[in-house]
């Protein structure tokens, strides 16, 4: 009742303020205020580019000294190695802190993959960690697996949930947490693929005392084939592209649920998970950033995870994502903008994610009114609105393009080609997905019922 209730005040507000300029402007409102969107949407997309693109060349020029330094120690094979006493600061900064680390995976009915990942987790190059598994009431082979699985190692530990338990992998981290004694608690989903030195790549980025979190690359496994699979991997690709971009100008990043890691100390200031969030990542990323914890993402590390193979259940977990994106932007709606909680850069970066979540609203909205307009008789601006989409379609794309140069490593025309198509592919799913969760939270009775992803189980041998 709450968010419909900020929805409903919302929306009234924007159509008062319509009104408002339609009394001042000859023209469709609704257009003018899709062209402040879009240029908001353009104005960021060239701020998370220019910080993005600052930070890869200094990266490769990084990479260049440390090739010619070591081609030079390699010539000169007679200098003596450095004494101890030369050794930066820097090179000792990530050998500081060394914190134990509580792995958890909730999981149910995931006996096909569970295997893959506990082994993958255990050889980990890591000396302080334990594996936490939160079995939510399988009824498949999953706890057979386990328990053989505890047989061979001796750091693995099972929590059982009760039939009746409160649904949802957020309930169930939280019976795992108070269980639990580490620093830092990792965030695995049941078919998660990592490697080695992954926590070793991650752990550096939590070790400033205002760092609550951190989130790791998201990829799809390289193996698996299919248009869908290829889609979501150029998704991946896009998200890495704004979170860095996000990271460098001191906005506000964002975890994503799959090899994420918090801090203990952050996790019981915010009060742990929220039962009630169809988004357990986002809407603890959200609490983090309106309790003043900075979260950090590290493309360095990866984490691979299966891709979804089929229309339905593509469309059920975009569903759940984006109705629980609307809804944490609603339940946090005041603390996000208030000047004491977040700085101006976290508020700007916020507002213009939320504006994404929008214009798919406005353009239905637009439509509906010209086809109204055109039955009736009145002016319609059917060229206008189609513009406005062109615009939109052209920024996301631009922004998709340099993604996959970048994090999927394509070629010029090959990545100009799947930008175009994976574009029309989000285009086609994601404003209906959008436009549909705004009726939900507007006229449902409840919200959406959380259901998990389906995993098929396919090796992680050849991530």
């Amino acid at each position: 009742m709450r968010n419909r209730l900020i929805l409903l005040g919302i929306t009234a507000s924007i159509w008062a303020m319509l009104k408002l300029v339609d009394s001042l402007v000859t023209g469709p409102e609704v257009l003018f205020l899709l062209y402040v969107f879009l240029a908001l949407m353009i104005t960021h997309s060239v701020w998370l580019f220019s910080a993005q693109s600052e930070w890869h060349k200094k990266a490769r020029r990084f990479v260049r000294r440390r090739v010619s330094r070591t081609v030079r120690k390699v010539l000169n094979s007679s200098q003596a190695p450095p004494s101890p006493s030369r050794i930066s600061d820097d090179n000792l900064a990530g050998d500081a802190w060394h914190p134990w680390v509580d792995i958890f995976v909730a999981a149910k009915n995931e006996g096909r993959v569970i295997g893959n990942t506990v082994e993958t987790l255990f050889k980990l190059d890591y000396d302080r960690f334990y594996v936490w598994v939160i079995d939510d009431g399988s009824t498949d082979n999953m706890p057979e697996v386990l328990a053989e699985l505890a047989t061979r190692y001796d750091g693995l530990r099972v929590i059982r949930r009760d039939p009746g338990a409160v649904p949802g992998k957020s309930a169930a981290l939280n019976d795992a947490l108070p269980l639990s004694k580490g620093e830092v608690i990792a965030v695995f989903d049941a078919d998660a693929y990592v490697e080695p030195d992954f926590l070793n790549q991650i752990l550096p980025h939590l070790q400033d005392e205002g760092v609550g979190a951190v989130q790791a690359q998201k990829r799809i496994y390289l193996h698996q084939e299919g248009f869908l699979v290829g889609c979501q991997a150029s998704e991946y690709a896009l998200d890495t592209y704004l979170q860095v971009g996000r990271d460098l100008i001191g906005g506000a990043v964002e975890l994503r649920g799959n090899g994420e890691l918090i801090k203990r100390v952050a996790l019981i200031d915010v009060g742990g998970w929220n039962n009630r969030t169809l988004t357990d990542d986002l809407d603890l990323s959200m609490r983090l950033l309106v309790s003043n914890w900075d979260i950090k993402f590290c493309p360095d590390a990866h984490v691979f995870e299966e891709g979804v193979i089929n229309i339905k259940a593509l469309w059920r977990q975009r569903r759940r994502w984006a109705e629980g994106s609307i809804r944490r932007y609603l339940d946090y709606i005041f603390p996000l903008n208030s000047p004491t909680r977040l700085s101006l850069v976290e508020r700007i970066d916020t507002l213009v994610f939320t504006v994404y979540f929008v214009v798919p609203a406005l353009i239905l909205m637009e439509l509906t009114s010209d086809v109204l307009r055109f039955f009736t008789g009145g002016p319609t601006y059917g060229s206008f609105l189609a513009l406005s989409v062109l615009a939109a379609f052209w920024v996301s794309q631009l922004n998709l393009f340099i993604a996959v140069r970048l994090y999927r490593k394509l070629g010029v025309w090959q990545a100009l080609v799947d930008s175009l198509v994976v574009i029309s592919y989000m285009f086609m799913h994601w404003m209906p997905c959008i436009v549909i969760s705004f009726g939900q939270i507007l006229f449902g009775k409840q919200a959406s019922t959380w259901h998990r992803t389906e995993h098929i189980g396919q090796t992680t041998s050849n991530v």
